[in-house]
């Protein structure tokens, strides 16, 4: 898993790359319709512009991003299978 942030064309989000495919990618984001923390699949391509989130110049720690993961589904909602990925 690797957190990145992606420029959309609703924005710039954060997410945590699950699996790439050849022509998909699966991320867990935050979206701010129903439910809020999911899992979607996204065309490989964006993630030529994705850039790598870091923190203090060191790649995020992935232990705190799920933990703030988490935070947000507890507020906007959460997926079974986004809710097993975080925990896993």
């Amino acid at each position: 898993m690797d957190l990145i942030s992606i420029h959309t064309d609703q924005g710039v989000r954060s997410a945590l790359v699950l699996k790439t495919g050849p022509k998909m990618a699966h991320v867990i984001w935050a979206d701010d319709r129903n439910p809020g923390v999911r899992i979607n699949k996204i065309p490989k391509e964006w993630l030529r512009y994705a850039r790598p989130i870091e923190y203090k110049g060191k790649p995020y720690p992935l232990a705190r991003a799920k933990r703030l993961f988490r935070s947000m589904g507890r507020s906007l909602g959460i997926t079974k299978s986004a809710r097993q990925e975080i925990r896993a």
